[in-house]
């Protein structure tokens, strides 16, 4: 790995009165996989976007194979062998595995029909030789995120000789996805494509990196090796340490506000892949933050949407009450009655409407609090947005926006308000700050422990260990649906993931 095959040097790109990168020096080896890190805002995007020609530096320059080039668009990067997987893929639902590959450059016949089968047997070909056996036949709507994430890199690689670049390629992945996503990277590394990674992921990078570049307010805060300690990743990130990005857990709590004990949920129907809770015995008081740890498909996320009504449908058996009442969760109106809120962990797909306003996708879930008589409310409405935007510091303070154009953790933000300005007594939440950057983190573990100190009870689940350990004040830990085992904030990791794999620690 010791030729250079895309580098930039001292590039500066302005918008307006905005200046998005501050001379900055980056550069990607034949074969290495090199991670790209920064918060939001941090210019790492802008950099992708210089790098793969939707941008043109305002100074500085772009080169390949160590020749000065200048994009005047996309198609010049990809005529040169740059080609990127953005975080929203440019894929078709409706169409097939093979005509997503061959979009926009289809193959035909001398008399100006599509050539199907050679488009069919090509794609076959493509797919194999990294490994993979999708169908080339199938509808895209039809394959899971993973899958989708193989067709747009085998889309990409069409263009892709001498470097790749991943925006966020993990961010909707489960563990097995993510692993089957690496042996393909490793695979193509090893062919000599050199390949920029992008991440939030910190725990990723040393599983898959040959080296990181960490950016910061525009310009390359530092460089280190993969196996450099996250402590120091994140003071590279946001500029201060890691002990500092979650507050102090509770002095004291209060009553209890869930109690579970023997807890079993009963699907009307079997679902394929879906772990009911069997056994779960667990607490929740006022003032506390419990966070539930466990391997992929232990049970988290489907004890939380059980919970919630948001599952398959089913009926509980065993002890719930909820404020001291025994409570009958059967359904999103039963819960919220007793005064349930739910984060769930695909903020696009299911807790947003990206299309609408941040305004309106705040307010919906109290549309007849702010509607009285049937009536909506302007006074009301503005004053439970202006709430929102002060209490979860949603950027830009611009309530008239489309949701999806605000950043991943702003529109965590917004998920989170959104439930919280119901008033709940306890709120559930599933994967809390998935695909969010550390300094978003930071600012939601601190409202988090805010809402706590106001007598809320949250329940968390979550995949990320640091986060269990540094923000709750228990963990409860579950396998194959039942809890398994308790343990006070700040316990090790290693005691943790033994009790989750059924190992003594």
């Amino acid at each position: 790995m010791s030729e250079i095959v895309l580098s930039a040097k001292g590039a500066v790109k302005r918008f307006g009165g905005v200046q998005a990168l501050r001379g900055v020096d980056f550069e990607l080896k034949i074969g290495e996989i090199h991670a790209l890190l920064g918060e939001n805002g941090a210019g790492k995007s802008t950099l992708m976007n210089l790098l793969s020609g939707v941008y043109t530096p305002d100074e500085g320059e772009i080169f390949i194979d160590g020749k000065s080039v200048r994009f005047h668009g996309p198609r010049d990067a990809q005529a040169a062998g740059i080609a990127t997987i953005f975080q929203e893929l440019d894929l078709v639902p409706s169409l097939s595995v093979a005509a997503n590959l061959f979009l926009g450059h289809e193959r035909v016949h001398p008399h100006g029909m599509l050539d199907s089968k050679a488009m069919l047997h090509e794609a076959r070909k493509r797919l194999e030789a990294i490994d993979q056996s999708i169908d080339p036949t199938q509808l895209v709507s039809e394959l899971s995120i993973g899958q989708r994430q193989v067709v747009a890199i085998v889309k990409a690689l069409s263009y892709a000789s001498k470097a790749l670049i991943m925006d966020e390629p993990t961010a909707a992945l489960t563990v097995g996805e993510v692993d089957r996503l690496f042996d393909i990277m490793r695979g193509l590394a090893s062919s000599g494509v050199g390949i920029v990674y992008i991440s939030h992921r910190l725990e990723e990078v040393p599983q898959i990196a040959h080296r990181v570049t960490v950016m910061r307010d525009g310009k390359v805060a530092g460089v280190t090796e993969p196996d450099a300690p996250q402590a120091e990743l994140v003071q590279l990130l946001v500029g201060r340490p890691l002990n500092e990005l979650y507050p102090r857990r509770a002095d004291s709590v209060g009553d209890v506000l869930l109690r579970m004990r023997q807890a079993s949920f009963h699907p009307h129907r079997a679902s394929p892949g879906w772990q009911a809770p069997i056994s779960v015995d667990l607490d929740v008081r006022r003032g506390e933050i419990v966070g539930l740890a466990g391997v992929m498909g232990a049970g988290r996320t489907e004890l939380l949407s059980a919970l919630y009504g948001a599952g398959v449908p089913g009926y509980w058996r065993g002890e719930i009450a909820v404020g001291g009442r025994p409570a009958k969760l059967t359904s999103i109106a039963a819960a919220r009655r007793v005064g349930l809120a739910f984060v769930t962990d695909d903020r696009r797909g299911a807790g947003l409407m990206l299309r609408m306003s941040v305004g309106l996708n705040l307010v919906m879930s109290v549309i007849r609090r702010i509607s009285p008589h049937g009536l909506l409310s302007a006074r009301r409405q503005e004053d439970a947005i202006k709430s929102s935007f002060g209490q979860f510091d949603i950027r830009p303070k611009n309530p008239a926006i489309a949701v999806g154009a605000l950043s991943g953790g702003n529109q965590q933000k917004v998920v989170l308000a959104k439930e919280v300005l119901g008033n709940p007594r306890l709120l559930l939440l599933d994967e809390p700050t998935r695909g969010v950057d550390v300094g978003a983190k930071g600012e939601i573990y601190t409202r988090l422990r805010k809402l706590a100190s106001e007598g809320l009870g949250i329940l968390v689940a979550s995949s990320e260990m640091p986060e269990l350990i540094g923000l709750c004040d228990r963990i409860v830990v579950l396998r194959n649906g039942c809890s398994v085992a308790e343990f006070s904030g700040g316990v090790s990791e290693h005691e943790v993931l033994a009790a989750a794999n059924g190992r003594e620690a």
